[in-house]
């Protein structure tokens, strides 16, 4: 219990340096740092939906023609 409150306090400890070390951001970085996390954000969600896509196709490409056709008339309803 003892080595956690260690590992706890110098955690804290070294936070709290770099907190009172580092400058501020100004506006300007903060509105690039916020628009490259958006930018990022949607760069992660295109390739998730081409992920699926891809998996979607390779299941698709794996199904027999019977599979296939069952699955297209069940759409078609």
């Amino acid at each position: 219990m003892i080595k956690l409150q260690m590992t706890a306090f110098i955690a804290v400890f070294f936070m709290a340096t770099f907190l009172t070390v580092s400058p501020a951001l100004t506006l300007q970085e903060q509105e690039q740092m916020q628009s490259d996390y958006t930018a990022r954000l949607k760069q992660e969600k295109e390739l998730q939906a081409d992920l699926k896509v891809k998996r979607m196709a390779d299941a698709y490409a794996r199904m027999s023609d019977e599979e296939r056709l069952h699955g297209d008339e069940e759409v078609l309803r």
